[in-house]
C-alpha cells in the first residue's frame, strides 16, 4: 500500500504541535513549582485542551486553527514569564504545506 506523503506530513505537524505544547506546559508546571502563580490554572487548562484538540485534529484545517490558539497562547505565556522575570520559550510551529 503506498503511503500519502500529505498524511506523513499532517500527521507529522500533528505530532510537532503536540510536542510544543508539552514543552510549553513543562516549562509553565516548572514555573509554578518554583513559586510562581497561575490564577485557577488559566494557563494550565487551557494548554491541557489545547493538546486534546491537536491530538484529536483530523486534517489540516482544524490543526492550523489549534496552532494559532497555541501561537497565541505562548505570546502570552511568555509575557507572563517576563513579568516575573523568565524568559519564554521560542517554539517553531509546524505550517500547512503549500499546494503546487
Amino acid at each position: 500500500m503506498a503511503k500519502d506523503p500529505n498524511k506523513l506530513l499532517f500527521l507529522e505537524a500533528k505530532d510537532d504541535a503536540v510536542e510544543n505544547l508539552e514543552a510549553l506546559k513543562s516549562s509553565l508546571e516548572r514555573s509554578i513549582g518554583d513559586g510562581m502563580i497561575d490564577s485557577d490554572d488559566v494557563y494550565y487548562n487551557e494548554l491541557l485542551a489545547l493538546q486534546d484538540e491537536a491530538s484529536f485534529s483530523g486534517n489540516w484545517d482544524e490543526l492550523m486553527e489549534v496552532v494559532a490558539k497555541a501561537k497565541t497562547l505562548e505570546v502570552d505565556v511568555a509575557a507572563w514569564f517576563s513579568f516575573h522575570g523568565r524568559s519564554g520559550l521560542s517554539l517553531n510551529w509546524p505550517t500547512r504545506p503549500s499546494n503546487k
